[in-house]
């Protein structure tokens, strides 16, 4: 063995991390920070890949940096990284795409061990990379030309994790996990060609367009030095994998592999605003654990702590925050240090800063608000992000979509159209420079913005007299090549054309994927879609952050208005085999593998989590059932107690079956099937139905919000004859009626508890 093969086996694990993405979706937030430091959930981007390099057994970390290097490096000095893991970081403000980072790197000589991890500065994970590690070691040492081996995982088409623009088709050899064709296939392309040669030179090819690239590499030296070799490489997917994969002559490959993660593995990048608040949903829903808000990064402990309670709220403990007594805080929120909440206020399914002032009566849904924002009274703020320092003023709604750029004013009054985004900076062409997102050029280098340096001068049409920011334009490239400003395109969305696929809109929190999925079926079709279905098209408000890896985002009741569903296999009672899955389980045990169970078949059946909870629900009425014994289901009263004492047991599993709201509609669906099955007559005009329901709220396992949700459905006719029949029944409406007049003065009673506790 050479010495210099045998050297490296004593170094230290080594790990590159490039904390520029190359891109510009995340633009404006990006114009006056790093995007690594931007936050997702109140910490750094950096934070968490630095902490999951530690806890793999990283020792050394080159932290590769271009622009706003200044700021990483002073960032990561003062951090307790240093500590735990040895931080270097390499600056070249010269680079424009990731090949130039490597071959810098290449150049300095840096990176010694092999193998060494290197990942992107955006990734969020909680990998085991030890086996990962083994595999390549072992393929390595016996072929040297097994030099990478990238990290993936199987997820739902329609994944809000999923890059919108593209779809990546990847050839694997199911014996041997080698990667043998790497194309990404554009939303207008139909088909992806594939060589003849490719099925003679491998065996049990398995071609999978379901595949989601965390990111995330482990790789021999010699990948640094092919780049150098290959000046002309920009890229590291689109080029140098997918060049070196389709590589025919013996000698010259350069054999890649994958690795599959786990089903309890997490691994996803924050390609843009739509993954960031799509990956900040799984954090607080808990899907990538340790990784959640109550567990910070080991260099937050003495800053920040946050308190985990129920309904997947978190408030930070240390700092002083206050929130008025009648003010809601719903589902799946975490509130920073020193934030101070006026009453009459609503807040969902958001993440608020530290230091932020909220003014009477604020709506604020699924959106991001950063530190040190204030908000005036009246304000309405949908599924958007508010950067640093900035001010709404009183009255103001900022709609679906927008990112509101560090510093900015909105004035008092103002309505933002849908997908806007506001700066104040006045030299937009500092940020992530290089190979541009936006762009279905792989030649541009650079793409002008329409804003120089200078000074800055503020729009009051859009953001009025006493506003402070102005509309920042992305520049669209078309299939010529050529490049101009869009603004109808990114303001407004566009056609069903290629632009639909690259503009800001599809980069933005609260885009319709589902929507843009049913189109992409359609251009690649040549045709019209089948106005049977196959394809549910619909809002995409509720459509952000469903759980683990998106899950499905069919908000149809299928269980009253039968369809047919991409994906699902014909014939099998998709609701029926959840339910006996979950009959399968044991008490004794705990819900977390059943709940791997049920994601796995839903995956495979393209199921939604409505499914998976009415079919729970089947499931604990049956083991009710069983346990009164012959009597069953006539006695209200003794089945409701029954109930009550089968549901504590399963709490867990409803939680992390309920990512979002509309998803425990399932739970009112699964007991609409039940009392409609022969033989519940005598039940059901007992009022059953309506005592199931308040059951179900009482026991903290069907929230208000979800209630109204189905309400909404059944009031515009969704649900078929029987479930409109139940919804029309007087004791029902009696139920509802009077959850509507109590909702205020619950919702009150239980922050008061919560600022108690």
């Amino acid at each position: 063995m050479p010495a210099d093969e045998v050297d490296r086996e004593d170094i230290k694990l080594q790990a590159v991390l490039l904390a520029d993405s190359f891109t510009k979706t995340f633009r404006p937030a990006s114009f006056d920070k790093p995007k690594v430091l931007c936050p997702l959930n109140n910490v750094a981007m950096l934070d968490y890949t630095i902490e999951w390099l530690a806890s793999s057994g990283v020792e050394e970390l080159f932290v590769f940096c271009v622009q706003h290097a200044d700021q990483v490096k002073a960032y990561v000095e003062s951090s307790s990284w240093t500590t735990a893991i040895k931080v270097t970081c390499v600056k070249d403000t010269t680079c424009t795409n990731p090949g130039d980072a490597l071959r810098e790197l290449d150049k300095r000589g840096l990176v010694r061990s092999d193998p060494f991890i290197m990942m992107s500065g955006d990734v969020v994970t909680n990998v085991d990379v030890r086996e990962a590690l083994k595999e390549h070691k072992k393929r390595h040492k016996a072929d040297s030309a097994n030099m990478m081996t990238v990290l993936m995982k199987e997820v739902p088409h329609n994944s809000p994790l999923r890059s919108v623009a593209d779809d990546l088709i990847v050839g694997i050899n199911s014996n041997s996990n080698q990667i043998c064709m790497f194309e990404s296939r554009k939303f207008k392309d139909s088909n992806v060609q594939i060589p003849s040669s490719f099925f003679d030179a491998q065996s049990n090819i398995c071609v999978k367009s379901d595949l989601l690239d965390c990111g995330i590499d482990i790789c021999s030296p010699d990948v640094l030095a092919r780049f150098s070799d290959e000046f002309d490489y920009k890229d590291i997917r689109k080029q140098f994998i997918r060049n070196s994969v389709a590589e025919e002559e013996e000698g010259l490959q350069n054999k890649i592999f994958a690795h599959f993660l786990g089903s309890t593995e997490y691994a996803a990048r924050v390609h843009d605003f739509r993954t960031y608040s799509a990956i900040s949903k799984d954090l607080i829903r808990r899907w990538c654990y340790p990784v959640v808000p109550d567990n910070l990064p080991s260099g937050y402990e003495r800053k920040f702590a946050y308190e985990y309670s129920r309904h997947f709220v978190y408030r930070e403990v240390k700092g002083n925050t206050v929130v008025a007594r009648n003010t809601q805080i719903k589902n799946g929120c975490i509130l920073g240090a020193n934030a101070n909440i006026e009453e009459g206020g609503k807040i969902a399914s958001s993440v608020i800063g530290n230091d932020c002032y909220f003014g009477k009566n604020v709506v604020i849904e699924g959106s991001h608000i950063w530190s040190n924002v204030k908000i005036g009274s009246n304000v309405k703020v949908d599924q958007s992000i508010i950067c640093d320092g900035c001010e709404i003023k009183e009255g103001a709604v900022i709609s679906k979509g927008c990112v509101i750029g560090s510093n900015c004013v909105i004035g008092k009054g103002i309505v933002l159209k849908p997908f806007s985004r506001i700066t104040c900076s006045a030299n937009t062409d500092e940020g992530d420079d290089g190979d541009d997102d936006w762009s279905d050029s792989e030649e541009d280098e650079d793409v002008q913005e329409d804003v120089g340096g200078g000074e800055f001068e503020s729009e009051v049409d859009v953001v009025g007299e006493d506003g402070k920011g102005k509309l920042w334009h992305p520049v669209v490239t078309d299939e010529d090549g050529g490049s101009s400003e869009d603004e109808e395109e990114w303001g407004e969305g566009g056609g069903e054309d290629w632009d639909e696929f690259v503009s800001v809109e599809s980069q933005s929190i609260g885009f319709d994927v589902k929507g843009a999925n049913a189109r992409k079926i359609k251009l690649q079709s040549g045709g019209d879609l089948d106005d049977s279905g196959g394809v549910s098209v619909g809002g995409g408000d509720d459509g952000e952050g469903e759980g683990e890896w998106g899950g499905s985002e069919n908000d149809g009741d299928m269980f009253f208005e039968e369809a047919h569903v991409v994906g699902r296999q014909k014939g099998v009672d998709v609701v029926k085999e959840l339910r006996d899955l979950c009959l399968e389980h044991d008490h004794n045990s705990s819900f977390q593998n059943l709940a791997i169970e049920l994601n796995s078949f839903k995956f495979s059946q393209n199921a939604t989590y409505e499914d998976v909870n009415c079919g729970a629900v089947l499931a604990v009425a049956e083991r009710v059932k069983e346990g009164l014994g012959d009597e069953g289901f006539s006695s209200v009263a003794k089945v409701l107690s029954a109930l009550k004492k089968e549901l504590v047991l399963w709490t867990e599993l409803f939680e992390k079956c309920t990512p979002r709201k509309a998803d425990e509609c399932g739970i009112i669906v699964g007991a609409e099937r039940l009392v409609c099955l022969p033989g519940m007559e005598k039940f059901r005009a007992g009022g059953g139905f309506r005592f199931i329901l308040q059951t179900l709220h009482d026991e903290d396992i069907l929230s208000e919000e979800a209630i109204e949700v189905w309400k909404g459905r059944r009031v515009k006719g969704e649900g078929g004859k029987d479930g409109l029949e139940l919804f029309a029944d007087q004791s029902v409406k009696d139920f509802l009626e009077w959850l509507e007049e109590e909702s205020d003065e619950s919702d009150g009673s239980e922050d008061e508890e919560e600022e108690e506790d």
